[in-house]
């Protein structure tokens, strides 16, 4: 048994990737100022005008960060799951949760509350391992939103459920972010996580944005390209954080349902939104889970846009989209 790679190496991945897209967005235009900072287990990279006060936002994103880990003792995140009682949190952490409660209402097989789930497998932590039958039966039984509890005096979970909340926090962070960009009257930044990303207002050459999409294969190449106004984009796939076992190889995203890695045909998906970075985490984790055969339902969507990629190579994506997508390696094509 082994990781996929160490913690200092997926840093120093995610920065590699997210200079590689700015370099792309920015296009090495002198009028930008870039800030990088380690935050919800990631490299954040910050990009905005040279004259904008960037310490602002990298400031919210240290905030978010400490509030929203289900790992640092002192969170919001980290004090609901060890109390048995109602737990005092900020506003925004209030607002995320009951945003996600919602969106799993729409959406079953993305929860907030599988963390033991999480937690059982360590699939990114110090001892991933595959668990024992029981104990992912006994994990499975505390995983369902109606196991978080909204009192007068704070928020508190039943039924041995936890919290994480890796299927949408940096998205969450993003919305944030974005109130204050829109307050501050900034004309344009690029703020990215790695897997989910804001590009805001215009760029200083007045082109369009250009993101980049991995090659499940060759995380080091990209598979392709879109061209994009201002929005949200948010990328999932298993190709990244994983470790082996036995020949077998056990990614960071789960299937609710057996609880198991994701067993998919596909292999990346990404959804753009003009106005919802939570939307696009939670749903990029949603449908890659269910596969080609949940895709078609996706892909007529006015609310949002999506590219996934499949075993095959094939690249499925909303027909407003197909005009901006430039092919980077051959492998690929349009199913």
């Amino acid at each position: 048994m082994r990781f996929s790679k160490s913690l200092a190496v997926c840093l120093a991945a995610a920065a590699m990737i997210a200079a590689g897209a700015l370099m792309s967005l920015n296009g090495g235009n002198d009028m930008t100022r870039t800030v990088r900072l380690v935050a919800m287990d990631c490299v954040c990279t910050v990009t905005a005008s040279s004259k904008a006060d960037i310490s602002q936002y990298t400031a919210l994103v240290r905030e978010l960060d400490k509030q929203l880990s289900a790992y640092d003792e002192a969170s919001d995140i980290s004090r609901i799951n060890s109390s048995s009682e109602p737990v005092s949190v900020s506003r925004s952490t209030e607002r995320l949760i009951k945003r996600a409660v919602s969106l799993n209402e729409l959406y079953p097989h993305t929860d907030c509350t599988a963390g033991r789930l999480i937690d059982l497998w360590s699939v990114t932590g110090d001892d991933p391992h595959v668990p024992k039958e029981n104990e992912i039966s006994a994990a499975l039984e505390t995983i369902g939103s109606g196991n978080i509890v909204f009192t007068a005096d704070g928020i508190a979970l039943e039924n041995g459920a936890l919290l994480n909340f890796g299927c949408c926090a940096k998205g969450f962070a993003l919305d944030e972010i974005k109130k204050l960009l829109d307050e501050s009257g900034e004309q344009y930044a690029v703020i990215t996580f790695g897997s989910s990303s804001l590009v805001y207002g215009q760029k200083p050459d007045k082109t369009a944005f250009v993101t980049d999409i991995q090659n499940p294969n060759d995380p080091a190449e990209a598979a392709l390209s879109f061209e994009s106004g201002q929005c949200f984009i948010s990328t999932s796939g298993g190709y990244e954080r994983f470790f082996t076992a036995q020949g077998k190889q056990y990614s960071h995203i789960f299937d609710l349902e057996t609880g198991y890695p994701a067993e998919t045909d596909l292999t990346s998906v990404t959804v753009i939104s003009a106005g919802d970075g939570m939307l696009t985490d939670f749903l990029s984790t949603e449908i890659y889970i269910g596969g080609t055969e949940t895709l078609g339902g996706y892909l007529d969507s006015e609310e949002f846009q999506v590219i996934a990629l499949d075993e095959n190579n094939n690249i499925y994506c909303s027909e407003s989209l197909r005009d901006s997508i430039e092919i980077k390696n051959t492998d690929f094509h349009f199913a």
